[in-house]
């Protein structure tokens, strides 16, 4: 096994672990059948890796690794996401409106300029859509072009960042700038206030990743997330720009919907940015200099790997 995997399903032992706990400890429920169709996703693809690993096609393997780390990942860490929400720690919204208040921004401004633009917002609202579908072509075209620590970087900032963002709700949640501003949730925020405050108040006791809803406002990760997607994609020649023009869209769009507040841009896109400049560091500790991924339990030489110097022959047939 790989350094890169041994972190990655570490973390996904780590979030399944911390929410089997919340559970127990909050009289929580999840209902065992739920972890069925993870499991044979994750077994499928993982299956597909081995078929190819067998035959030496390195594009299938990685590529179909990466989609079972992020099956597993999200299932699990949507699961931990409404566990957290238990906790009912006080909101943090005054603040967020404060900050932004300091900063001269209005969501709600924001938001009511947006909608008097329609075909401007629409567009807006079709990039906010597109992270899923995004992720999957991220991983797929780094895949096929064979380009592993690529791929694996964007995989590991994904979850590592998911990871810290889920630890910052812990103690900072919001209800989110339609509450504070008091304009009219659409039906998708209208369903986040449900789940949101179910959790909160103990009405809801069932956590699970079936029609989950994104509950973390501050920071937002859309913003983080689609930053990570242009990013995953440096050094594509026909993929790079496009992919950081449609994900500029989407940072705007987390506040022209409504969203997210100013702060929460802000504070998504440091996320992003520590992430990445962290992810540089640690892959010297998780790559060869060639780009070879290193091994669980094989040290590393630290020396570079040269040929043994050539021993001269002697010319036989010659005079001295």
């Amino acid at each position: 096994m790989s350094r890169d995997s041994l972190v990655k399903w570490g973390l996904i032992a780590l979030l399944a672990t911390a929410s089997v706990l919340i559970i127990a400890i909050k009289g929580l429920t999840f209902p065992l059948d739920h972890c069925a169709r993870p499991l044979l996703v994750c077994g499928a693809m993982i299956s597909v890796a081995v078929f190819y690993a067998r035959r030496s096609v390195e594009q299938f393997v990685i590529s179909a690794h990466a989609l079972a780390q992020i099956v597993a990942f999200s299932a699990c860490y949507s699961v931990a996401m409404y566990c957290v929400a238990s906790f009912n720690s006080p909101l943090a919204d005054d603040w967020l409106v404060s900050f932004d208040k300091a900063c001269g921004v209005c969501v709600a401004d924001v938001a009511a300029w947006a909608a008097n633009v329609p075909k401007l917002s629409g567009l807006l609202q079709i990039a906010y859509a597109t992270m899923l579908i995004q992720t999957a072509l991220v991983v797929i075209s780094l895949g096929f072009a064979n380009r592993r620590q690529h791929l694996e970087s964007f995989v590991l900032c994904f979850m590592v960042s998911s990871t810290l963002a889920l630890a910052v709700f812990a103690f900072l949640p919001a209800e989110g700038p339609f509450c504070s501003y008091g304009y009219e949730p659409d039906a998708s925020q209208q369903r986040f206030l449900d789940d949101f405050h179910a959790m909160r108040s103990g009405e809801r006791t069932l956590v699970t990743w079936k029609k989950a809803e994104g509950l973390i406002t501050f920071p937002s990760f859309h913003t983080t997330w689609a930053l990570l997607l242009a990013w995953g994609l440096r050094g594509s020649r026909f993929l790079f720009i496009p992919a950081c023009l449609l994900n500029l869209a989407v940072v705007a769009s987390t506040m022209t919907t409504g969203w997210h507040y100013f702060a929460d841009v802000l504070s998504g896109t440091t996320l992003a940015a520590g992430t990445v400049l962290a992810a540089g560091r640690v892959n010297l500790w998780l790559y060869q200099p060639d780009g070879s991924p290193k091994r669980v339990g094989v040290p590393a030489s630290p020396w570079p790997q040269q040929s043994p110097p050539a021993i001269p022959q002697p010319a036989y047939g010659t005079s001295s």
